[in-house]
């Protein structure tokens, strides 16, 4: 379905242009600076009468150094048709990011103010990076804060904005991690002193927005220690939110602290850590319903799933691949290809993945046969017109499991095939600018055609 079967849209009425104003000044870039500023795009707020509350935040955001400000001349609002929120919510997101593109903007911030005007709702969606994992991104941040909130939240504001597009930025960031530092240093004592007169759902939200930016710095420049700080939010927020009454929100605050354990594991190369965030996904899955809650279920799956594949090398114990596989397969049940091609594929994708390492590590031709199929079920929706750096993933994966297979059979066609992937592969990682990956997947085609000449093929 369309933006428009998801959002209602309010303005000129007149169709095409998407057009946003400035509301910053033009960013200097000093000479040997960066080479592109980032951009965030703001859409006016739902239901603000008057626009106080936009004027506030545009104020706010242009006030952020190094970066540039646009606002919409349209109002975002999500529609009031009988789908639940978060498939609102996902599909929305999907029709936004082709949107941004066309902006050329890094985030766009939009929302709503309650009916009530008591409360805000602040939604922020970064664009897809390089790398992006289709099965985590979502629909980005969402921030829930009393709609006159209170001078010593803006820094927040500010901190989770860069926070949620920093990562994905395309630019150079350190410029933009010192600048979120200097906002975690104002705003992360709210951790154990929060405002007065917050309800319990800002309360958690708020611990999981300043969690959230923690980790967002470590991987800007702050470094390991951020981990910890974010451990400890997303902690507090544990406390405020109960399993049996709020089992989604319990799901986000478990599955964010299981996020840092992983990261914590894979970093410092310490197993420890990964087995309690396997632990917490496992503990997800069997706390949620796979039929009322199934994309956080299937999310909590594919996460257990990659967990449990990264511990299996870590530890040199293959087993841990066999009950990844049952994860996957379970998020597999509880995934729609239809509704959701995006994530089914990334879901599928990562299953052969898992496969692949079995074959390799086992020695298995059935587990590398059904490597092969995933992947090129995968491809199917990874298609390279219009995800071109998801299909040179998925091909590259699909080269190694074909030539993987090519190994313990006489089968050229399969020889054949993993050159003409690996061979897309290079081509589109060369043309995004990842050139050392596109070295490692030429040396891996070097190696197929070799053997491919010495069977005579």
């Amino acid at each position: 379905m369309s933006l428009f079967g998801w959002l209602t849209m309010f303005g000129s009425g007149k169709k095409k242009k998407r057009s946003a104003e400035r509301l910053s000044e033009k960013a200097f870039i000093p000479s040997g600076g960066e080479a592109t500023t980032p951009k965030i795009l703001l859409s006016p707020l739902s239901q603000d009468k008057g626009g106080a509350i936009t004027k506030r935040l545009g104020k706010l955001l242009t006030d952020i150094p190094g970066v540039e400000v646009f606002s919409l001349k349209k109002i975002l609002k999500l529609s009031d048709g009988p789908e639940d929120p978060l498939s609102k919510l996902t599909a929305a997101a999907k029709d936004c990011h082709a949107w941004m593109k066309e902006e050329g903007a890094d985030i766009l911030v939009w929302g709503n103010v309650a009916k009530e005007g008591e409360g805000l709702t602040l939604r922020l969606l970064p664009a897809l990076g390089i790398e992006e994992d289709i099965v985590s991104s979502g629909f980005g941040e969402i921030l829930e804060i009393p709609a006159q909130f209170e001078k010593d939240m803006e820094p927040l504001l500010c901190a989770l904005v860069l926070g949620t597009f920093g990562p994905t930025f395309r630019g150079v960031r350190q410029r933009l991690g010192e600048t979120l530092g200097g906002f975690l240093e104002q705003s992360g004592g709210l951790v154990d002193s929060l405002p007065a007169g917050l309800s319990h759902t800002q309360e958690v939200s708020i611990l999981n927005g300043i969690g959230n930016a923690y980790v967002a710095y470590s991987h800007l420049g702050g470094g390991v220690t951020q981990f910890t700080l974010a451990a400890n939010a997303y902690k507090q927020a544990e406390g405020r939110v109960s399993k049996e009454a709020q089992p989604l929100a319990w799901a986000s605050v478990q599955n964010h602290l299981a996020s840092v354990l992983q990261a914590q594991g894979q970093m410092s190369k310490d197993s420890a850590p990964l087995r309690s965030a396997a632990v917490i996904y496992s503990n997800v899955a069997a706390t949620l319903s796979a039929d009322k809650h199934a994309t956080e279920w299937c999310a909590a799956q594919t996460h257990l799933g990659k967990v449990l594949y990264i511990l299996a090398g870590m530890e040199g114990k293959p087993g841990y691949l066999e009950t990844a596989t049952a994860a996957y397969e379970a998020a597999l049940g509880a995934c729609d290809q239809i509704s959701a091609p995006g994530r089914w594929a990334e879901v599928t994708n990562q299953y052969g993945v898992v496969l692949l390492a079995m074959g390799e590590e086992m020695g298995g031709a059935k587990a590398l046969e059904q490597a092969v199929s995933k992947f090129r079920d995968a491809i199917k929706v990874h298609k390279r017109e219009t995800a071109p750096m998801l299909w040179a993933q998925t091909a590259n994966n699909l080269g190694a499991a074909c030539f993987a297979l090519a190994k313990r059979s006489s089968q050229n066609s399969l020889l054949r095939e993993a050159s003409d992937y690996f061979e897309g592969a290079t081509e589109i990682y060369r043309e995004l600018g990842a050139a050392k990956q596109a070295e490692v997947i030429e040396k891996n085609l070097h190696r197929v055609k070799r053997l491919l000449m010495s069977r005579g093929g």
